[in-house]
């Protein structure tokens, strides 16, 4: 049995996808030990080929689960949970890649921490700058900044959600609420407890529900920077909106974690700004009004 299960979900991504198979292959710690981890793709229905490809280049080095439809990642992601059996599950976006020691570190931390259910590496983008990788759970205040916009305000901006973090340097160990889910460990015997992805999701907010779940049940998530990973960052949405997509995972995430009146009393005062606009801009206008033909 392998120390680590690595799992790759992919849909279409024949161009991308060995980019995360042949940095996992090189990892020193994988070349050392054929035993430490294993590569486990669950394939969303790909019509490029993507299968077919996989089985000529990697043949048995890899499991390939064929799911023959874009489930979306969550439930991508449990299909192959199920076919696992590792201490340790890793997932990795087909458009990511670790650096040496990368897995060997995360590993080292989980096992170092029994608390901690989720794990993430310090992750930079293809021109070697910083990703924002980690976050906060949302409160009413700060979802209300984020999604008006008036969180990018100097007056309102410490308190957006998320602001603590962003200024963060990222250089240091640190508990965090939420890690994202393009590369990520999770420690198997927490979710055989809480369960793994909502299926409901499709894609989006689902790594976000994972690690509030986690948080709930009194196990932690981590950022791990001695862990280091690069992530192109580009998705799969099987052909639907992906502003769609994201709003309806927003909304089943806040309803599911927040409940009908704060979702609601959200969404009134989202749309209760644009009165607040009408009414200003009223105001305004009645005033120059007034200067021009004050009788």
């Amino acid at each position: 049995m392998s120390k680590v299960d690595v799992i790759v979900v992919t849909w279409n991504d024949r161009k991308n996808i060995s980019l995360a198979l042949d940095s996992i292959l090189a990892l020193g710690e994988v070349r050392e030990n054929a035993d430490f981890a294993r590569i486990i793709v669950a394939d969303n229905g790909s019509a490029d080929g993507t299968v077919e490809y996989l089985n000529e280049t990697y043949g048995d080095r890899i499991q390939i689960i064929e799911n023959g439809e874009n489930l979306g990642f969550g439930a991508g992601v449990n299909r192959a949970f199920a076919k696992s059996n590792s201490q340790y599950v890793f997932l990795l976006n087909p458009d990511a890649t670790l650096a040496d020691g990368a897995l060997l570190e995360l590993v080292r931390f989980m096992d170092e921490h029994p608390r901690c259910a989720i794990a993430g590496p310090k992750i930079l983008d293809v021109a070697g700058n910083l990703a924002e990788s980690c976050g906060e759970f949302d409160s009413w205040a700060g979802a209300y900044l984020r999604s008006s916009a008036w969180g990018n305000w100097p007056i309102f901006k410490r308190f957006a959600n998320g602001a603590k973090l962003r200024s963060w340097d990222y250089n240091s160990e640190r508990r965090v609420d939420l890690v994202i889910g393009a590369a990520m460990l999770l420690r198997r015997s927490v979710f055989n407890e809480i369960g793994t992805f909502d299926e409901r999701y499709f894609m989006y907010h689902e790594e976000i529900d994972l690690a509030k779940r986690v948080a709930d049940s009194g196990y932690e998530s981590w950022f791990v920077p001695s862990a280091l990973a690069t992530h192109v960052g580009q998705g799969s949405s099987g052909g639907k909106s992906v502003e769609t997509i994201k709003r309806r995972s927003r909304r089943l995430y806040w309803l599911k974690h927040h409940g009908a009146f704060w979702y609601y009393s959200l969404s009134a005062a989202l749309v209760g700004r644009y009165v607040l606009y009408l009414a200003l801009l009223w105001a305004l206008l009645s005033l120059l009004l007034h200067r021009w033909n004050p009788l």
